[in-house]
């Protein structure tokens, strides 16, 4: 008897802490807030990450291209076996078997030629020749072979990935700080539909609070014979409006705020309560300037446009 009085006691001093426990906590974000979390977490963002590391390891590949190359190339074993005729003195064939063995180890150290489009080299060999059958071993070296190999009336790759590659790099940097200005514009726009959404549904929530007061008043009135019946249905459908108008506002901020908390990585059971912008910063556009600027976003267009040329081959 006394655990069960035990148990209904702890169950008592622990129900009112169940709701608390229940409810999620509501987090309060600002504008700015809200950007930098899209910025840093949403899937835009990673997005626009990945494509900037993808042109940052690109343009490391291209200038390792012109970077002296230390390779080392071999093949060990290469091990044959074969039955080969061998013609006697009497003129008869006498089948005998061959087995035998090449090695190879070479290293070389090779640099491109940009503005020729050509290759130097030097080259280290080593060669083993093994006969199975004779019992025999050679050695074959080559202490150092100097070279040079030059394409002619070909397309030169290099010097024209010396031109471009640049331009794609600072392209795709530019591309980056874009997309993180777009990120910010979009996190901006959800942010405002569901602070309005939010507004719209306190509005909504205070209409339906009034009409629903004036209607139980008028109900009182009407039963003391001071309001008429066709005013009273008038207040009712009132009421009706202010609750729909209330759901409809409800709905509307639910689909604001799942949109939001989606595009900024947020969790769907996360509460989110906005806080209005305090002030509008005032900005001021130069006439000079706005003349400019598409001057030098049509000059960049047009460079672009001319490094990412190939000729026709």
């Amino acid at each position: 008897m006394k655990e069960l009085y035990k148990i209904c006691l702890l169950f008592v001093t622990l129900l009112p802490c169940l709701p608390s426990i229940a409810q999620p906590a509501t987090r309060t974000l600002r504008l700015q807030e809200v950007i930098a979390l899209a910025q840093e977490q949403s899937a835009a963002a990673r997005q626009a990450e990945t494509s900037r590391e993808n042109s940052y390891w690109q343009w490391r590949s291209f200038k390792s291209d012109y970077k002296p190359q230390l390779s080392l190339t071999g093949t060990l074993p290469d091990f044959s076996r074969t039955i080969m005729p061998v013609t006697q003195p009497d003129g008869t064939t006498d089948f005998k078997p061959v087995s035998i063995n090449n090695s190879e180890l070479g290293l070389s150290l090779s640099q491109m030629l940009s503005p020729t489009g050509g290759r130097i080299f030097v080259t280290s060999l080593m060669q083993r020749f093994d006969d199975f059958d004779r019992q025999q071993t050679r050695y074959n070296g080559n202490p150092a072979i100097i070279g040079i190999e030059q394409p002619l009336f070909a397309y030169n790759q290099l010097s024209w990935a010396k031109k471009i590659e640049p331009l794609r790099y600072q392209e795709s940097q530019k591309t980056y700080l874009e997309e993180r200005e777009k990120i910010a514009v979009n996190a901006t726009k959800l942010y405002f539909d569901l602070l309005l959404a939010q507004t719209n549904q306190r509005i909504a929530s205070q209409n339906q609070s009034s009409n629903d007061t004036l209607y139980q008043i008028a109900q009182e009135k009407y039963k003391l014979g001071r309001f008429s019946k066709n005013d009273l249905l008038q207040l009712r459908l009132a009421v009706l409006n202010a609750e729909l108008a209330m759901a409809q506002a409800s709905l509307d901020q639910q689909t604001a705020a799942l949109a939001l908390k989606t595009y900024i990585g947020m969790k769907e059971t996360d509460q989110l309560e906005l806080v209005a912008p305090e002030g509008i910063p005032a900005t001021t556009v130069l006439a000079e300037i706005a003349w400019q600027k598409p001057a030098k976003t049509a000059k960049r267009a047009s460079t672009l446009a001319e490094g990412s040329w190939r000729p026709k081959h």
